[in-house]
């Protein structure tokens, strides 16, 4: 029963942060510092519920109403470990990231991402590549997709919300794979991004109003992913992958020091 209350709680002030219908507020305005973290599940669909990864993540608005997400990712099967620490600006618009992939006892790479103007300067150094320099023009609006399933969720940072549909979207992205296991050094490409409407869901961290979209399926695969993500921030509630036979759900989630939800 406190899980339950604490969870509408917590639904509740995500709510108010971003909006009743959930959409991200005017960026740019808010000057509060506010600091969240949780757990994320990697489930693989059957069995249902089996658990073969997880992702511990802590995300800052800071009070220049920029955003960082750190996010601690490891998988059982695939014994990969990743560590990211993502900076986006009171905007959306990235602006550094650091990335660095384990798998069992190899290191595979590691690199630093900075951007300036329309300018992104890459540093890294992998297994496959060695040290790389590398200089990337990049849009006002685009993302790096650093594989940590946290930050998929946050492409939305450049979708049109007042365009709705069906958007293409800029993106990095530092590993060829579908599991990230390569990399970081990467190219630029694209993404299109479908927005199918506002719902109300349900996962083990509480029951939320979400934004859902759909994403991939134009190389003609049909591997088409759908991720539910709340508030001003982005927060990833839930990612489903059929076609790999996965999803992610948000199981844990907590606000300021003082509403935490826990099993």
């Amino acid at each position: 029963m406190l899980k339950r209350i604490l969870a509408g709680a917590l639904s509740i002030a995500l709510a108010c942060t971003a909006g009743a219908d959930g959409t991200q507020g005017a960026t740019g305005q808010e000057s509060d510092f506010q600091f969240s973290q949780g757990r994320l599940a990697y489930r693989k669909i059957a069995p249902a519920g089996f658990e073969r990864g997880r992702e511990l993540w802590w995300l800052t608005r800071n009070r220049d109403g920029s955003r960082t997400m750190r996010s601690l990712a490891m998988t059982d099967d695939s014994k990969f470990v990743r560590d990211v620490t993502y900076t986006l600006d009171r905007n959306g618009r990235p602006m550094r990231l650091y990335i660095q992939l384990q798998v069992d006892e190899e290191l595979v790479g590691s690199g630093y991402f900075h951007v300036s103007g329309n300018t992104m300067n890459v540093v890294t150094d992998s297994v496959d590549t060695g040290h790389t320099i590398q200089s990337v023009t990049v849009p006002e609006k685009f993302h790096i997709l650093t594989h940590a399933v946290m930050l998929d969720a946050w492409p939305a940072w450049s979708y049109e919300l007042e365009e709705g549909g069906s958007q293409t979207i800029a993106v990095y992205t530092t590993s060829p794979l579908w599991n990230g296991t390569s990399g970081p050094l990467g190219r630029m490409t694209t993404q299109r991004f479908t927005l199918h409407g506002t719902e109300e869901i349900t996962v083990p961290a509480g029951t939320f109003t979400a934004r859902h979209f759909s994403f991939g399926g134009d190389d003609g695969s049909g591997r088409v992913s759908h991720i539910w993500v709340t508030g001003k921030e982005n927060i990833l509630l839930k990612y489903e992958w059929p076609h790999f036979g996965m999803e992610y759900v948000l199981e844990t989630l907590q606000v300021g020091a003082e509403t935490q939800v826990t099993e």
